[in-house]
Formats: C-alpha cells, structure tokens, sequence
C-alpha cells in the first residue's frame, strides 16, 4: 500500500510539473501581449494628435496637448498628472514634456487677418 501512495504522489507530482510548464510560458504570452497591446494604444493616441511616445528609462508614456489642456497617457490608459509624476519618479521629466507640447500646440486665437 506504500508504493502504491509513493506512485501516486510521483504521478500527481509529474501532472503538476507538466501543467505548470503548460501554464507559465502562456501567462507570460500574456503579460507581453497586454504590454504591446498597451504601447499600440499609447502610440495611436500619440499620432492623433501629431505628438510621440517618450520614454524614460524605458517606460513610454505620452503627454498631448488638447483642448482641455495636457492629457497624460501611461500604461495605455488616461492618468492625472501626479500619477504621471509618482509613475516616473521625477516632475521634471514630466516638466520638460509639458513645455515642448506647449511650443507645439496651436495658437487659440479666433482673430481673422482682414485681406
């Protein structure tokens, strides 16, 4: 009777190694697949409105100027900018993005040059 539960716990043992090996490299797929599925985001968001992807140490992110004001994009999705700053870890990164979209962003006047 000793052999027979030694046999069955190899055998549950060997279903358990061969399912994680199944399991582990799919999770991970995953995890890749949501991450470049995040960055296509960022960067149509980014092309949208005629900006691109930053990255600092290799984080993307990207910072637009709308008619709302800046929008702030990490991970795929909107954020605040103290998320944004808390993400990154530094306000002048966040800073520096600011002012090159407020150079590039267009001038609000409604006026008409008379001919």
């Amino acid at each position: 009777m000793e052999t027979n539960f030694a046999a069955a716990l190899l055998m549950a043992g060997l279903v358990f190694v061969i399912l994680f090996s199944v399991w582990y490299p799919h999770a991970q797929q995953q995890k890749t697949d949501q991450n470049v599925r995040a960055l296509a985001r960022m960067l149509r968001h980014a092309r949208r409105h005629n900006t691109l992807v930053r990255y600092h140490n290799g984080v993307p992110f990207v910072v637009t100027h709308q008619r709302r004001g800046l929008v702030y994009m990490y991970g795929g999705r909107m954020v605040s900018r103290e998320q944004l700053v808390s993400l990154l870890g530094s306000e002048a990164v966040v800073r520096r993005a600011e002012q090159e979209e407020s150079m590039q962003a267009p001038n609000p006047t409604r006026l008409t040059i008379p001919n």
